[in-house]
């Protein structure tokens, strides 16, 4: 086993785990290599908002023992991740990206990650994000802990309102990120940077433990890499759950072994039909009808 090189960083969800299985890296090794890439970057795109070192190492043991002892949870054991700073993290702080809840502190973590917990996916960091996941436009904002003023760049803001969790994944800094969305803070920073993102059905995943900006609005989803990793995660943190008062009660599964093949064009593919094939046999003509 080895320390990964930068190829880590362009790989899929799915590429990262058969490498983890196959102990091509070992517990002080994917993990740490991308906790360690947000602390690094953050003067040039300023997306961390706090970093979960100690939390990430604790977790990366502990998928070392499943690996060896045979224990599999699923295609994102292993893979690092991060979230958006609206989402609790029990003991830490929860700033929302505002001066005034700098010290806010939960004692429960939000259901995504500890969904995401319990398929063994390893927690790096929280990414920033604007004040209040709103803010009041792209100029200097008074009570931002991390303040955007450029409108190009590596430290320009992405979409307006739309935070850092996208780029945490055209930073190469994460494999996948949690953002939110109640207008547009998911589609239209991943059109921006260039990843794929997905925003799900409202109430297919839970907010609990998110703050809450619109509760008719609110949605939780996934940027990453490709269509396939963004289906992997949504299959790991969508589903039922009580204590979200907006949950559709409904879960996602993720099943391409049963994708139907497309064209160019998107549209399904069909088997060609043989000229030598069997034809049914017409049905006789109907008798004429007597008129009275």
């Amino acid at each position: 086993m080895a320390i990964p090189g930068n190829d880590v960083f362009f790989a899929s969800i799915a590429e990262l785990n058969a490498r983890l299985v196959k102990k091509e890296f070992f517990r002080r090794g994917a993990g740490p290599r991308f906790r360690r890439t947000p602390g690094a970057a953050r003067p040039r795109y300023n997306a961390l908002a706090l970093s979960l070192k100690e939390q990430a190492l604790r977790q990366a043991r502990t998928v070392d023992k499943d690996f060896k002892s045979g224990l599999l949870r699923g295609p994102l054991q292993g893979v690092p991740y991060a979230v958006k700073d609206l989402l609790s993290y029990a003991g830490l702080p929860t700033t929302w990206g505002a001066r005034p809840y700098a010290g806010q502190v939960f004692d429960f973590n939000a259901k995504v990650i500890d969904k995401l917990s319990s398929v063994g996916s390893v927690i790096v960091g929280k990414l920033s994000m604007v004040e209040l996941a709103g803010g009041a436009g792209t100029g200097p904002r008074r009570f931002a802990l991390r303040p955007r003023t450029q409108s190009v760049g590596p430290h320009a803001l992405v979409g307006r309102f739309f935070e850092r969790p996208c780029r945490g994944g055209r930073g190469r800094l994460v494999p996948f990120a949690i953002g939110s969305e109640t207008s547009g803070s998911i589609v239209t920073p991943a059109a921006f940077c260039g990843v794929t993102a997905l925003r799900p059905t409202y109430g297919l995943v839970s907010r609990h433990g998110a703050m809450a900006l619109s509760w008719t609005l609110d949605k939780l989803g996934p940027f990453a890499r490709s269509a396939e990793d963004c289906g992997l995660i949504l299959h790991a943190i969508a589903g039922k759950d009580g204590q979200d008062p907006g949950s559709a009660g409904k879960s996602f599964y993720y099943t391409p072994q049963y994708a139907r093949p497309l064209d160019r064009c998107g549209s399904v593919l069909r088997p060609p039909i043989s000229p030598t094939a069997p034809t049914l046999p017409r049905a006789p003509p109907s008798p004429p009808r007597s008129t009275p």
